[in-house]
């Protein structure tokens, strides 16, 4: 190498070093003039291409990073990991799955109604480890009963199966009762609910089974109009059939009504509300049919549904169904009627109306055309009936009352208007009518009523114009209250105590007197009676007769008489009911000369039951003039002291 090369390669080493660390030697000396110069020329003849003018870069050593080496280690730890853990759920080893579980539901396809179904659920556990705590949950349809007590419901069983070993196939038997139409299909659903080793997670499996109800102990079939003009009568009939090979007992048929309908008549006759059939025992094969005529108020277009249940219930006192058979549906439409009439009675509107009896009642029709073209020969008829109506006491309002039917009719004869009717046209008409007084000739009615029936028909122009008769109709009852009747007497020689005193009573001593009242009524049953007075100061509360129910309170210086249920005809047709209690009077020197009140005015109440609404009558108080045996002109004054 020559001295100028070593030169430069010291010289490099010197700049680059990590060990130098500069100092006093790195001062430059002073420059002196130098005889050396540099060759022009290199030594030989070189080209511009030779390889000894190239020099080479310098190498740069580069290691790999950290952050490149730990992404590259963590992809092949995933690899890895995602490999063994396809081989480990590939090769099933120690791997629990609810698909290696079978859970079975063996029911019958077809169970008859109200009959006792045995049902199996299989398990098989085809996992390698056993399943621990498990239950089995069955849901089952809605209607089923505990075949142990008929009368619960069974809507959910849970019942406890334990450990199933691998590989191990467990089977549970349950019964029920199913209930449902003829050929109803109902799903039985079913859960197992577990847990494995070392997990405190619950897994559950499910299962179900379809089945189909054969038949019920009793078939229903409802019969009814798909649609009803709204306020016209219309009939429905409900047929129930015996299915069972053996006598069926204490059958029962409950109806459950739309909105807006309201029963006009029932056959046979319901045992509660109108709602509710006893059949009793039905033979095999028997059949029976319940016919209810009613109307449906509503708008135009509503679907209502009528839904009939049938079943049993051992409790003859029962208001309802305890064990249901089957429940049966039947829809229908309301139309609108071409022709609107309602009746109003005293200013009351409604299927029922509560009146009072032996008095002239008010009436009004309205009717209204509701078709869209004019309506001819308009004719209205109103039809009155009931033991209580009073024949001689029509009034017709410009309309002809024929006395054979009981009826008026009103037609253009006797109101030119109604010959023809444009739409949107109508009227209305005024008519009177009475009813007889309980006990009228002798005869008390029990839940005495008036119905009214009202018809109007009219004639439009057809297709083709061919006639057409239109009709519409409408009715109410008109309800009569029982009529309930208050006595007040004093009595002083006779009665129930033995009075004490002077006669006539005098200032500065005690004259002693019965007060006995006596209630009486008509025709309805009436809850919850009782009569009151409030006695005058001047007057002392002593005794009460026993067991009558009289009480008195001193506070408020009241004596009130609880009778309870006050029966129909009680003063008519049987004997009155009758209370007393004992007073001590002590006039007063302002009372001289006069014949005081012994009690304040006397008022009894109550609630008619049949007409649910309240009754009451009312009695003066009795004075010191008293009406019985004994009794003479004067011994009712009040005397001065001696």
């Amino acid at each position: 190498m020559s001295h100028d090369e070593r030169g430069v390669d010291h010289l490099k080493d010197s700049l680059y070093s990590r060990k130098h660390q500069g100092g006093m030697e790195d001062v430059r000396a002073p420059l002196s003039p130098s005889e050396a110069h540099a060759p022009v020329a290199w030594e030989g003849e070189r080209k511009p291409n030779d390889p000894r003018l190239i020099v080479p870069p310098p190498v740069s050593r580069s290691g790999m990073g950290l952050a490149t080496k730990f992404f590259i280690g963590s992809a092949i730890f995933f690899v890895v990991a995602i490999s063994a853990a396809a081989i480990f759920f590939l090769s099933g080893n120690n791997y629990i799955s609810p698909e290696n579980i079978d859970l079975e539901v063996v029911a019958p396809a077809l169970v008859d109604g109200g009959t006792i179904a045995n049902l199996q659920f299989i398990i098989t556990n085809r996992n390698t480890v056993e399943l621990q705590l498990a239950d089995l949950i069955i849901d089952y349809p809605a209607g089923t009963r505990d075949p142990k007590n008929p009368t619960k419901t069974l809507a959910h069983e849970r019942i406890s199966v334990g450990t199933i070993p691998s590989g191990r196939q467990v089977k549970i038997t349950a019964s029920a009762i199913f209930y449902g139409s003829e050929g109803e299909a109902q799903m039985i659903k079913a859960a197992l609910d577990y847990s494995v080793q070392a997990s405190n997670a619950v897994f559950t499996k499910e299962g179900s089974a379809p089945i189909t109800i054969g038949s019920s102990p009793v078939s229903v079939r409802v019969g009814a109009p798909t649609e009803a003009i709204a306020g016209q009568p219309f009939t429905v009939t409900v047929t129930v059939q015996s299915n069972a090979q053996e006598p069926v007992q204490d059958v029962l048929v409950q109806a459950q009504y739309p909105f807006g309908y309201s029963v006009q008549s029932a056959s046979p006759k319901t045992d509660s509300g109108s709602t509710l059939w006893r059949l009793g025992t039905m033979a095999p094969g028997t059949t029976q049919v319940i016919t209810i005529v009613g109307s449906i108020d509503g708008q135009d277009g509503d679907e209502r549904v009528f839904r009939f249940l049938a079943g049993t219930n051992k409790d003859l006192t029962a208001g309802k169904i305890q064990v249901p058979f089957l429940s049966v549906p039947a829809t229908l439409t309301v139309q609108r009627p071409f022709i609107t009439a309602g009746i109003a009675v005293e200013g009351k509107t409604g299927t029922k109306i509560s009146a009072t009896a032996g008095k002239s009642l008010q009436g009004v029709v309205t009717w209204q055309n509701n078709l869209s073209e004019s309506v001819s020969d308009v004719q209205i008829k109103l039809t009155f009936k009931g033991p209580v109506f009073d024949r001689t006491s029509v009034q017709s309002g410009g309309g002809f009352y024929q006395s054979n039917d009981n009826s008026i009719t009103w037609t253009s004869a006797q109101d030119p208007s109604l010959a023809s009717v444009a739409p949107g046209g109508g009227g209305t008409l005024q008519f009177v009518f009475g009813t007889l007084l309980p006990g009228a000739g002798g005869i008390v009615y029990t839940n005495p009523a008036v119905d009214l029936s009202l018809t109007v028909s009219a004639v439009r122009a057809g297709q083709g114009n061919v006639p057409d008769q239109v009709t519409s109709a409408a009715s109410t009852q008109v309800v009569l209250a029982s009529a309930v009747l208050l006595l007040a007497q004093a009595l002083h020689f006779t009665g129930p105590f033995t009075n004490t005193g002077v006669m006539p009573p005098r200032v500065g001593s005690a004259t002693n007197y019965t007060i006995q009242w006596t209630a009486k009524n008509s025709s309805n049953a009436v809850a919850n009676t009782a009569v009151s007075a409030v006695l005058p100061t001047y007057v002392t509360f002593l005794a009460a007769q026993a067991g009558s129910g009289i009480s008195y309170d001193a506070g408020s210086r009241t004596v009130r008489w609880d009778i309870g249920d006050l029966k129909a005809g009680v003063g008519y047709s049987s004997a009155a009911r009758t209370g007393s209690f004992q007073l001590s009077f002590s006039p007063s020197s302002s009372q001289v000369g006069t014949t005081p009140m012994l009690t304040g005015t006397a008022a009894l109440s109550g609630t008619d039951r049949f007409v649910q609404a309240q009754v009451s009558a009312s009695a003066e108080g009795p004075t010191t003039s008293l009406s019985e045996a004994g009794f003479s002109n004067g011994m009712d004054i009040v005397q001065p002291k001696q």
